[in-house]
């Protein structure tokens, strides 16, 4: 699955982009229930700008991803799937 363009409204607007709290999927607000993981993508080249990814359980009890683009200024989202290994 890949990432579609996503709203994100966040808290600490101060720390760029802030922790997220609710997000648009297929045009619903999903509330945030818990941050899984937080990560910043990592280059070699320091031109390039990182993107900052969240793992998410939103209220609805799915699992995704939140990806930030440093250098456009927008959220991204998809559904994390967990691989079943029967």
């Amino acid at each position: 699955m890949s990432y579609s363009h996503t709203s994100v409204r966040t808290k600490d607007a101060y720390s760029h982009p802030g922790s997220p709290l609710s997000v648009e999927i297929d045009g619903e607000i999903v509330d945030v229930a818990q941050i899984l993981e937080r990560w910043t993508e990592a280059y070699q080249d320091p031109s390039f700008y990182p993107s900052q990814y969240f793992k998410i359980r939103a209220l609805n009890k799915k699992i995704y991803i939140l990806r930030y683009s440093m250098l456009f200024k927008s959220w991204w989202v998809k559904e994390y799937l967990v691989r079943s290994t029967v």
